[in-house]
């Protein structure tokens, strides 16, 4: 989240993913801070120790768009 306030007041944010998700137990909502154009739903392994092109991150949470009050990026 701190990548991602300092990119908005740089106004560079707009480069950033916007996928986001909620965190269950505080109802916080949580942005990916990966760059635009990074997630591949067909790069994603479950069973990688690499995480790969199919999961979004913010700090050191990671989720999938298929996850349950995740909201997918939006059209560019």
């Amino acid at each position: 989240m701190e990548r991602r306030r300092v990119l908005e007041a740089l106004g560079e944010a707009d480069r950033l993913c916007s996928a986001r998700t909620i965190e269950y137990s505080t109802g916080d909502v949580i942005l990916c801070t990966l760059k635009a154009g990074h997630y591949d739903p067909e790069g994603y392994d479950p069973l990688s120790e690499e995480k790969s092109e199919g999961w979004h991150k913010c700090n050191t949470r990671t989720w999938i768009d298929d996850r349950p009050y995740s909201h997918p990026h939006t059209a560019a």
